[in-house]
């Protein structure tokens, strides 16, 4: 009784997360936009010079606010920013800009982002999350810390967050899921997986707005940047771009 309760309680959480990434896409949010200084790492763990390619495309790095970090899931997300110019200090956020999140802003409310950019002020800003312009590129991947008893995976560069990520076990002929990490990671969070882990090894991906595909990881190698077939998520006609 007590292992159902547990599980229902999850899935509600689950589906709570699910909507509440799929609500930044919908609803534009209101908030302030704030300085800490130039930089590209961050809680995302997108080490430099490792960045995604599709972070060159956008015009500033932000850290977002961490009611809607969702643990990390909102790592390498796309927003389309507007400030109105109001608010105090020298340097006036101003205009309509796109941005890539790549850290946590902590005390950040919902709404608001840090720009990872020196300057001074709290301004007044509008948010709302658009498919990333991942144009012809495709999704990467990126282990850190991992070997075959144990696997910590970053999914990189996909138009769209993927919001739940499983690995083919073919001992037991079954998909097992993996853990999602404050740090941006998914790592086995069971110990019933075929061990050792054999590469290649498929892995299945589901975006936020309910699309799979199905990729081959080729090699287990931490710290390097890894290809698989060459999926990506496809352009949804719903969500903002």
């Amino acid at each position: 009784m007590t292992f159902l309760i547990l599980f229902s309680v999850f899935g509600l959480l689950e589906g709570a997360t699910h909507q509440g990434i799929l609500n930044l896409y919908h609803q534009k949010y209101n908030g302030d936009g704030t300085y800490y200084g130039a930089g590209t790492g961050g809680t995302c763990s997108y080490p430099p010079p490792s960045m995604p390619p599709v972070a060159s495309h956008l015009d500033k790095l932000v850290a977002l606010n961490a009611p809607q970090f969702y643990g990390s899931l909102s790592c390498g997300m796309c927003f389309r920013v507007h400030g109105s110019g109001h608010g105090a200090g020298n340097d006036p956020i101003t205009g309509t800009f796109t941005t890539y999140v790549k850290d946590l802003c902590p005390e950040c409310h919902a709404g608001s982002l840090d720009l990872a950019e020196n300057g001074d002020g709290r301004w007044k800003i509008q948010i709302q999350a658009i498919q990333c312009p991942v144009g012809n590129t495709k999704i990467e991947y990126k282990f850190q810390g991992s070997n075959h008893y144990y696997l910590k995976l970053q999914i990189r560069n996909a138009r769209i967050p993927a919001t739940q990520v499983e690995m083919y076990q073919p001992k037991s002929h079954r998909w097992s899921a993996l853990r999602h990490t404050t740090d941006g990671f998914w790592v086995f969070g069971s110990d019933h997986v075929d061990k050792p882990v054999v590469t290649p090894f498929r892995v299945r991906l589901t975006a936020a707005n309910g699309e799979t595909v199905v990729d081959h990881i080729p090699k287990l190698a931490n710290d390097a940047v890894i290809h698989g077939d060459g999926v990506q998520f496809s352009l949804d006609s719903s969500l903002p771009h």
